[in-house]
């Protein structure tokens, strides 16, 4: 759970407080296999202190993923169980989308059907070296 004192928020702390409710909400009733939870930061008018807010809060966790495909995306873990922060970034490294989604691994993360299929047959591939 994210514990805040909703009576002694710091100064600029406009808009994110609802957001830990609705985490606090998502969180517990969360079970492997749950279609996630997305809030998309990028379509809610926070300002930079209810962003640096909600990252202190949640702190961050114990891994992070760097994905580099059509463009940059950083999933970091925070310190609540099932909950992630999923940023986007363009080719000039702003962010174009920001999330925080409850769920066991993004799917941003997860490997495609194609990736495996590659993989299987690179692997095939070096085990007949080694035949």
């Amino acid at each position: 759970m994210l514990d805040i004192d909703q009576d002694n928020l710091p100064d600029g702390i406009l808009n994110s407080p609802p957001l830990f409710t609705e985490l606090n909400d998502k969180i517990p009733a969360y079970t492997p296999g749950m279609l996630p939870h997305v809030i998309n930061l990028s379509l809610l008018p926070q300002t930079e202190e209810d962003l640096a807010f909600l990252d202190q809060q949640m702190g961050v966790g114990p891994t992070t993923i760097l994905s580099r495909g059509y463009g940059n995306c950083r999933v970091t873990s925070t310190t609540a169980r099932n909950v992630w922060r999923v940023k986007f970034f363009n080719s000039r490294d702003a962010i174009i989308l920001n999330t925080i989604e409850v769920v066991d691994v993004p799917a941003v993360a997860l490997a495609s059907q194609d990736d495996i299929g590659d993989s299987i047959d690179r692997l095939q591939e070096i085990l007949k070296v080694y035949q």
